[in-house]
């Protein structure tokens, strides 16, 4: 309602419009209309606070007249009081069937008018308070809601992210649930060796933009506001909200509890993938090195035995030409035995070369299959972290004052 109550008073009857303008004068705004289609048009265009209808009059009725004005979104709300010379109780349900709220019957007493405004303007109050109490109540359980459903995207977030085996594939869970609230961001990873950006779209991030995200991320602070965009940081990943509500103050700050609650989580999630990358990486090189130096050691293993056995064909060449040579010589039986003891010997030197290279061939044999055994230990251990749906896009990487370093304090550019 206006400071001033409006009165709109539809009667044919000018004594009666009188009668209602000196009673109401002090303490309202009254205007009148003669006729329900001068009426209706009055009520729409002014909106008054009351209307005192006249019952019988001629064209449309007060009966018609209530029914139309409570279809017309504009005036449907407008309490009505009815003025009648009949006081039946059929004319009184009639009224209460058209929508009309009270029934004054003429004639009628200017306090009694009064009596009956006040309580009705007094009521209108209470209502339209009520109304606005509702509203608050309404807006505030929306808002408990809205930050409800928000913690539950947060948290359902966190859950899939367990599973994330790449950072792209982090950055798209992330993005996800930005894009389902309508903010239009860019993510940015901080690796050991190198920062890798995304978006929602997997777009191209221009060199500008990858430069002004990693400077304010250097800055130091954790939260960055520059006209409609917003930077949170934190040690190993930031985000660039470029559409932050800051026209709704209450969403902001909404925003702004729930973002870092699934950015310190993504966080720590990529220091974990960096972890885990690394030592698969280091899983891999150190499975390749075994099987390396397994395949060495197969490799010296067999030239050794191959040494051996081309040894002992020697000698026994040799010594065979020599029992077939040694008779036809005419060395004398002294000479002969010297000869065939030195060779014996020498053979019998030679025989345990060989065997101790036989044993040095079996020493290699061990440490090849124990190679074997760590090599396929390493392949299983790598396996059991790997998944073997693990697709491309899930292994390769990016291109890309608290405990991390970045104070609680919001910058404004």
């Amino acid at each position: 309602m206006t400071d001033i109550p409006r009165i709109l008073t539809i009667d044919d009857d000018s004594v009666v419009q009188k009668v209602v303008q000196q009673a109401l004068n002090d303490d309202y705004e009254v205007f009148a209309e003669n006729n329900g289609k001068d009426g209706i048009r009055s009520a729409i265009e002014n909106t008054p606070d009351v209307i005192l209808l006249d019952v019988e009059m001629p064209g449309m009725t007060g009966y018609d007249v209530c029914k139309q004005l409570k279809l017309e979104e504009s005036t449907a709300n407008i309490p009505v009081i009815f003025l009648s010379s009949l006081s039946d109780m059929r004319s009184r349900v009639l009224g209460f069937a058209a929508g009309g709220i009270d029934f004054l019957t003429k004639p009628f007493e200017s306090a009694e008018l009064k009596t009956k405004l006040n309580i009705l303007t007094t009521f209108i109050e209470s209502k339209k308070e009520l109304t606005e109490e509702v509203s608050r109540a309404t807006n505030t359980a929306f808002t408990a809601m809205k930050g409800s459903s928000e913690l539950g995207l947060a948290i359902q977030f966190i859950e899939s992210s367990y599973g994330a085996r790449s950072l792209q594939s982090l950055a798209d869970k992330f993005l996800s649930v930005t894009s389902n609230l309508g903010l239009h961001c860019t993510l940015m990873f901080i690796g050991r060796k190198e920062r890798s950006f995304y978006n929602a779209d997997r777009a191209a991030i221009s060199p500008l933009e990858q430069e002004v995200i990693s400077t304010i991320h250097d800055n130091g602070k954790r939260f960055i506001d520059f006209g409609p965009r917003t930077q949170i940081n934190y040690r190993r990943v930031a985000l660039l909200v470029k559409n932050m509500p800051l026209d709704d103050p209450e969403t902001y700050g909404r925003y702004k509890d729930f973002l870092p609650t699934m950015l310190g989580s993504t966080d720590a999630k990529v220091q974990s993938l960096e972890t885990e990358q690394a030592l698969i990486g280091q899983t891999q090189e150190l499975g390749a090195s075994f099987t390396a130096v397994r395949s060495t050691l197969v490799a010296v293993g067999e030239s050794l035995e191959k040494n051996q056995n081309d040894i002992v064909e020697l000698l026994q060449s040799m010594l065979s030409e020599l029992e077939e040579r040694i008779p036809k010589m005419g060395l004398e039986d002294d000479q002969e035995a010297y000869i065939v003891k030195r060779i014996d010997n020498t053979i019998t030197s030679a025989e345990k070369i060989i065997d101790s290279s036989a044993n040095t061939s079996h020493a290699f044999k061990s440490v090849s299959r124990l190679l074997q055994h760590l090599a396929e230990k390493q392949q299983s251990l790598l396996d059991s972290v790997v998944p073997e749906d693990l697709d491309e896009s899930d292994t390769e990487n990016g291109n890309g004052n608290t405990d991390d370093g970045f104070s609680g304090e919001i910058d404004l550019f």
